[in-house]
């Protein structure tokens, strides 16, 4: 089901000369500088730099938001005809939560605790009158299913902190398509997953974006992660464009230095240590909160040592580095 408000191709947003400053120091800094930016219905773009180049002040921008302390100076955003840098806040609002929606980083944040998972993927279509609560109830189920999350018909019974953070994110995925906006922010969603669950989630993403014609930005300092998702990477540097191409092509030929530094991973070796007295041990440990999530694991780290957990999101990683906080037996109804 395709959004009725654009046609895939279209130009859906053009942003130029798009000029945005901070407030620190007591004087104003430059955080973006002249961008230009445009994005067709049921594209994805990829903004892609290292930490500071102003990939999320510009996704959050395509919105027509701008965090507190910041402030657009030049430049215009358009977007379906409509320049946002020109509208009020209570104006932009018309088209948050409907028309563009967000999905943050962390998506363990971003939920409320004390209420059930389809309440919250529900909310904003229910309140902005898109569907009434039984409809958006079994689409939000549908989102669940095609987002391959399990037991999709009744996962959204859950808290927040009865899932893993792979479905989490999923979760929050569906929430921000279940009105069918025409504009999806991803700020680095997959940052917090494991490999084989990042895999999935992108997988998961490509896929509903492709299906509801939803054009979408990705944000991420991973050109491998976004090449999985997009169709044209756009690379920021400082606030300012690095260079832009078709995915396959900046893949193949990326002609920046910079850009192809980004392929680099180096690891840095250390000196062998050698293992000492015994830290910490757990043994034949159990956990649940109702369902069972880690069963008969042991686990011993020496001094000097470090030891990795891996594991397919939802496999107990978490749980298990938490065994040996004092609060630990009384959360997760374990013996340490």
């Amino acid at each position: 089901m395709m959004s009725n408000r654009t046609k895939k191709g279209d130009v859906l947003l053009s942003i130029k000369g798009l000029k945005i400053q901070g407030f620190s120091d007591e004087k104003w800094h430059d955080i973006i500088n002249g961008i230009d930016l445009t994005l067709h219905a049921g594209e994805v773009l990829g903004l892609i730099g290292e930490s500071g180049a102003g990939k999320s002040t510009l996704g959050l921008a395509a919105m027509g938001y701008t965090q507190p302390g910041c402030r657009i100076t030049e430049g215009e955003i358009i977007f379906d005809g409509v320049d946002l840098a020109k509208l009020s806040d209570v104006e932009k609002r018309k088209f948050w939560g409907d028309r563009m929606t967000y999905v943050a980083q962390s998506a363990a944040a971003s939920f409320n605790p004390a209420r059930r998972l389809i309440v919250q993927t529900t909310a904003s279509t229910i309140r902005a009158g898109i569907k009434n609560r039984q409809d958006a109830y079994d689409d939000a189920k549908q989102l669940y299913d095609v987002l391959n999350l399990p037991d999709p018909d009744n996962i959204g019974d859950r808290y927040p902190h009865q899932v893993s953070g792979g479905q989490l994110q999923r979760v929050m995925t569906a929430m921000a398509m279940s009105p069918r906006p025409d504009l999806l922010v991803f700020d680095e969603p997959t940052t917090a997953l494991d490999v084989t669950t990042q895999v999935e989630v992108l997988a998961s993403m490509r896929s509903i974006v492709q299906e509801f014609n939803t054009a979408a930005i990705y944000i991420t300092h991973d050109l491998a992660v976004v090449a999985q998702m997009a169709d044209v990477i756009k690379v920021l540097r400082y606030g300012c464009e690095v260079e832009e191409a078709p995915t396959r092509q900046m893949l193949s030929a990326p002609k920046e230095a910079y850009t192809k530094s980004l392929w680099s991973v180096r690891a840095l070796e250390k000196p062998q240590q050698t293992a000492k007295a015994s830290v910490l041990s757990l043994k034949n440990i159990d956990a649940s909160y109702g369902i069972q999530v880690l069963k008969g694991v042991d686990l011993q780290i020496f001094k000097g040592e470090v030891l990795a957990l891996v594991g397919e999101s939802g496999s107990g990683k978490s749980v298990t580095s938490l065994m040996h906080w004092p609060f630990a037996a009384v959360v997760w109804h374990c013996e340490v």
